[in-house]
């Protein structure tokens, strides 16, 4: 483990004193302080949040998530002194042809970050499949990145099935891997805050490009990136690993395999996969400090 894994221990502590701190305060930032942007990338248009002054961070969304559902986590997290971007990665209604395979996600949010951020270094966080487009914008040295963060991150096929074997990710049964996404909802906390979004979002999207987001998700469900990971570990980069106890999607035999084969700092907190936006302040805390030390 790096040095920066001693670190947990005051950020836990440092979690209890400010959340209560912060729980009493109003955090809502003016919205004219929000800004939606749009970057003509190899042709397409990518919408994106951009909020705050300070160090760049590039947040990459989980599955067939907008920017949207992120704002207030993007928010809060700005307040400690950093420039948040998040990119639209998955085309949600957008007529234009987005990428359907992962290497082309990858390569779109390379040139992203790139022109936004005008070749400075950035901060990376990468929440479930935007984990493993983190990963693997890392594991190439295509960008400047000087630290990851990865929330209950898509990557290691490592998986225990019904019969308590070790098995692969891409044997998971289908209707196993739906339903923990449905379940993992069901066990979210504060769930009203973003229902709206969520639906309005992510909803409106697969009625409108159904076929789009079932490749995602099944390149999600396939994927195995150890040998980026094994990559990365050798880099020396601060990484941060973050997952929560109540994550039904992403098993803790995936979140283990994947800190030891990034060598990077661990975190298990408690929450659903829906952690990194359920519990915002919580997030801003956490990874605002790691990104600070």
């Amino acid at each position: 483990m790096r040095d920066v894994n001693n670190c947990r221990y005051w950020v836990a502590f440092r979690v209890t004193l400010v959340d209560t701190f912060f729980a009493r305060m109003d955090l809502d930032l003016p919205i004219d302080e929000v800004n939606y942007r749009i970057a003509e990338v190899a042709g397409v248009a990518i919408s994106y949040l951009d909020v705050g002054n300070g160090e760049n961070v590039l947040i990459i969304p989980g599955w067939s998530l907008s920017p949207r559902i992120y704002e207030e986590s993007a928010s809060l997290l700005a307040l400690s002194g950093f420039r948040v971007v998040i990119p639209q990665v998955y085309g949600l209604s957008s007529k234009q042809e987005f990428p359907l395979e992962l290497d082309g996600l990858v390569s779109q949010v390379a040139h992203f970050a790139k022109m936004v951020f005008e070749g400075q270094s950035f901060s990376l966080v990468g929440h479930s499949l935007g984990g493993a487009v983190a990963t693997l914008l890392v594991a190439p040295c295509r960008t400047n990145v000087c630290k990851l963060v990865l929330v209950n991150s898509i990557g290691d096929p490592t998986w225990i099935n019904s019969h308590g074997r070790v098995s692969v990710m891409s044997q998971r049964p289908i209707n196993n891997w739906i339903g923990s996404f449905v379940l993992d909802f069901a066990k979210t906390k504060h769930k009203n805050r973003f229902m709206m979004r969520l639906t309005s979002d992510s909803v409106n999207e697969f009625i409108r490009h159904p076929s789009r987001v079932v490749q995602y998700a099944l390149i999600a469900r396939s994927l195995d990136l150890r040998n980026s990971m094994a990559l990365i570990s050798q880099m020396n980069l601060p990484t941060l690993a973050i997952w929560t106890d109540n994550d039904v999607v992403i098993p803790k035999e995936s979140f283990e395999s994947l800190v030891k084969n990034l060598n990077a700092s661990r975190m298990v907190l408690d929450g659903t996969h829906a952690w990194i936006y359920s519990m915002s302040k919580q997030f801003a805390i956490i990874v605002g400090n790691f990104l600070k030390a």
